[in-house]
């Protein structure tokens, strides 16, 4: 079982090159003299020596129990064992104001919330995702409409999103909005809920997950676009739809490659990754389920539901129930994500040990009674 203390030296040695980072940037948000980030991983700028780390305390890959975080966040634990715990129906839904649609990657839900909550004075900033000109991911702290707009859209590459928490708390923001995958959210969840260490993580207010079934790691990625007869400087978007993936070139081109043909971009720590829906989110949000144009989304929290529920009140956004047939959607990307690498978890994954009975992972269920 790994254990629940360690330092920087241990989450080298059991996360960084063991394969299972996956550059949520959480280790080094509120650590930055220790910790930057070269060639998408962390790198320690000088030793530390405390034993035990707030870096190997708040990493999503070092130890993370759901359903206590479920319990904690939520105060109730999941009935949905493919889509985590969440409130009410499972919606689609659009945004209203025009320039957020043409910015937007699909519905432009992601947007519209968090222009809604900064008009109304409930955050005074938002982490967010933006792309430099080669298309490289990096946190933004965004504190005005025309800051989302900028960085509205999908990028499909790895971002250390949650350094720029840590970057908000610099700039003096007390009240701040992440969006962020999966990874992201167990990390900040992780820093909220720690006993350890105390970085003033009260002052996230919304947590706003991305359906997410992989990153692609930008090196291979660059090297498939060239085979696809184009480069990174030359893209304007990707997307994926019914099982392509598309480029849309700054030159109006329009290249497509069947999905499984990307497999090898993909970040090799995302292969050790089960979730898909942003479970530990207060919403979640992503494209798959519903039609073009609109947005699949879950509401979780108290807060993420209210938040939804007045934004289409005011108009910001116009939503409706997703069909029990689009949904079927969601869950086959989620059983796909957690099925697919539950193989891969339990390759890397020590032996078990429960009080005195020491199993191989795989095992466990099939030696307790489970078929």
């Amino acid at each position: 079982m790994v254990k629940e203390k360690g330092n920087i030296t241990d989450l080298e040695a059991e996360v960084i090159y063991n394969g299972l980072c996956c550059y949520c940037g959480t280790c080094g948000a509120f650590c930055k003299e220790y910790i930057t980030y070269e060639n998408e991983i962390p790198v320690t700028k000088k030793k530390c020596y405390e034993i035990h780390g707030a870096c190997y305390d708040f990493c999503p890959r070092t130890f993370f129990a759901p359903l206590e975080v479920e319990r904690a966040v939520f105060g109730e634990i999941r009935t949905d064992n493919l889509l985590g715990y969440y409130k009410g129906d499972i919606l689609t839904a659009r945004a209203t104001d025009k320039a957020i649609i043409e910015k937007a990657q699909d519905g432009g839900v992601v947007s519209a919330l968090l222009v809604f909550l900064l008009e109304h004075g409930e955050i005074d900033a938002a982490v967010v995702s933006k792309t430099s000109e080669d298309w490289v991911a990096e946190p933004f702290v965004a504190t005005k409409k025309a800051d989302i707009l900028a960085a509205a859209g999908s990028k499909y590459t790895q971002c250390p999103s949650v350094s720029g928490v840590g970057d908000a708390f610099e700039q003096g923001y007390k009240n701040v909005a992440l969006v962020g995958l999966p990874c992201h959210i167990q990390g900040m969840r992780k820093v909220q809920l720690s006993k350890g260490f105390d970085v003033g993580a009260d002052k996230v207010k919304l947590l706003i997950g991305l359906l997410c079934s992989e990153t692609f790691d930008m090196p291979m990625l660059k090297n498939k676009l060239l085979e696809l007869g184009t480069q990174i400087e030359d893209v304007e978007k990707f997307n994926i739809k019914k099982g392509s993936f598309i480029v849309y070139t700054k030159a109006g081109k329009e290249l497509k490659t069947p999905i499984k043909n990307m497999r090898d971009c993909v970040r090799e720590a995302c292969d050790y990754c089960y979730d898909f829906a942003a479970e530990f989110a207060d919403v979640s949000v992503g494209s798959i389920g519903s039609e073009f144009g609109w947005s699949t989304v879950i509401t979780r929290s108290d807060a993420g539901k209210e938040l939804v529920k007045r934004a289409e009140e005011e108009g910001a956004i116009e939503m409706k129930k997703l069909s029990e047939s689009e949904l079927k959607g969601v869950r086959k990307l989620a059983s796909y994500k957690k099925q697919g690498n539950l193989k891969n978890i339990y390759e890397k994954a020590e032996p078990i040990r429960i009080l005195n009975m020491r199993v191989d992972p795989e095992m466990l269920e099939a030696f307790l009674g489970g078929e």
